[in-house]
């Protein structure tokens, strides 16, 4: 008799979505990753080039890359995955409409153990399009802690800024914008 039941339960389980053969891929958070995959093989295609300011502690630098490896790049981005099975149910979604012009998805960490504790997705409302991502990492140590916010406008630049504050040697800071441009070619 239990067997019937069991049996029964599952068949109506299932019954009740639509497609379970398409819940097996599905993400509870955004795809981070998946964009990040997207965005690169554009990056590649598109012969894209960057040019790198550095701020660290005060003192400016900027170079332009002649060649970039953008999943080295973009390893800060690919880093704050929120789309593990162990993060599942500690990340509260909110979503807001910002005037009539854009729509913001925020994950927050409920756990502020977890080391990435937002991202914030904004999509244009005309075509749902992103059109920015907002990303806060902290993590605590005895004697220090670090602050990442990293900023990604697609195809045009990033931001990373991180703050280290560490109780016997003070604090340090630094800030790396990259513009994405189009490699200019030349043929002859």
């Amino acid at each position: 008799m239990m067997r019937i039941i069991l049996t029964s339960m599952i068949f109506y389980s299932l019954s009740c979505t639509k497609n379970p053969a398409n819940l097996i891929g599905q993400k509870p958070y955004f795809d981070l990753t998946g964009y990040f995959d997207d965005q690169i093989s554009r990056l590649y295609a598109d012969s894209f080039i960057i040019i790198k300011t550095a701020n660290i502690n005060g003192k400016t630098d900027q170079h332009t890359m002649p060649w970039t490896d953008w999943r080295k790049e973009l390893a800060l981005f690919y880093a704050s995955d929120i789309n593990k099975s162990s993060f599942i149910g500690k990340y509260m979604i909110d979503t807001a409409i910002i005037g009539n012009r854009e729509k913001k998805i925020s994950y927050k960490a409920i756990d502020r153990d977890l080391r990435t504790n937002l991202i914030e997705v904004t999509l244009s409302s005309h075509d749902n399009s992103i059109t920015r991502l907002h990303i806060v990492n902290k993590s605590d140590h005895f004697l220090s802690s670090n602050t990442e916010e990293l900023y990604y406008e697609p195809l045009k630049s990033y931001i990373v800024k991180s703050t280290q504050q560490m109780k016997l040697f003070g604090n340090d800071s630094y800030s790396v914008k990259g513009d994405i441009v189009n490699k200019h070619r030349q043929y002859f």
